[in-house]
């Protein structure tokens, strides 16, 4: 359990970061009902505070008042998830291609080359969370290397991490070994200035993972 810190009570925006922070780990799952003076216990703070980082989280998209019932961690609807994915095709390929018109530093050719490595080994190890969360990693730093903030902005309400933890587990452990050989391709064109080459692999990568969630079965979904 998160405490206050020594000095008193988290601020609120601590707190808000700490319930984002649980939601991407799995802690809070989605549907879940988030109890305001259950929260407002445990942080030492007044239930309108509470309040004020229920409104910041819905407003982020993670999560939903429901009338008559209280709050709730956001589930997504079959379209939303793939409404999102259209979005996220454009702007990751956009990162992408970006990326690869980069006169790529020592350190950013490292990153990339790290993250890739760290791809393979959890692919070859079969761990889907480790590969979950490097996957995660890896399209953050390449969105990093295209230095526009805007793109930066706009993948950060689309990305994967809040809608992943409704989808079943093999939804990952059945896509792995073909996603990854897309983000070799990827990593490839980028290292090696090709912005065409890196733009199309990125999309074609997310259009294969919206692919995947029409096929899945709809209970999933809300």
């Amino acid at each position: 359990m998160d405490e206050p810190t020594a000095s008193g009570p988290l601020p609120t925006s601590a707190i808000a970061e700490q319930i984002k922070a649980r939601i991407h780990s799995g802690a809070y799952a989605p549907g879940q009902r988030l109890i305001e003076v259950d929260l407002a216990e445990e942080y030492a703070a007044g239930r309108g505070r509470i309040r004020e980082v229920f409104k910041t989280l819905v407003g982020q998209g993670y999560l939903e008042f429901v009338a008559n019932r209280g709050v709730y961690v956001r589930r997504f609807t079959r379209a939303e998830i793939l409404e999102m994915g259209r979005v996220r095709e454009v702007l990751e390929g956009l990162s992408a291609r970006l990326a690869a018109e980069t006169e790529l530093s020592p350190d950013q050719r490292a990153a990339l080359q790290a993250h890739q490595a760290r791809l393979d080994a959890a692919v070859a190890a079969h761990d889907v969370d480790t590969y979950n969360r490097e996957n995660f990693a890896y399209h953050a730093t390449i969105c990093t290397i295209a230095g526009n903030r805007h793109i930066e902005e706009f993948l950060h309400r689309v990305r994967l991490p809040l809608y992943r933890l409704q989808l079943p587990r093999n939804f990952s452990s059945d896509s792995m070994a073909n996603s990854n050989r897309d983000h070799q391709v990827v990593t490839a064109s980028i290292l090696a200035g090709n912005p065409d080459a890196a733009e199309a692999a990125m999309r074609a990568h997310v259009r294969a993972g919206n692919a995947h969630v029409m096929r899945l079965a709809a209970h999933h979904f809300s």
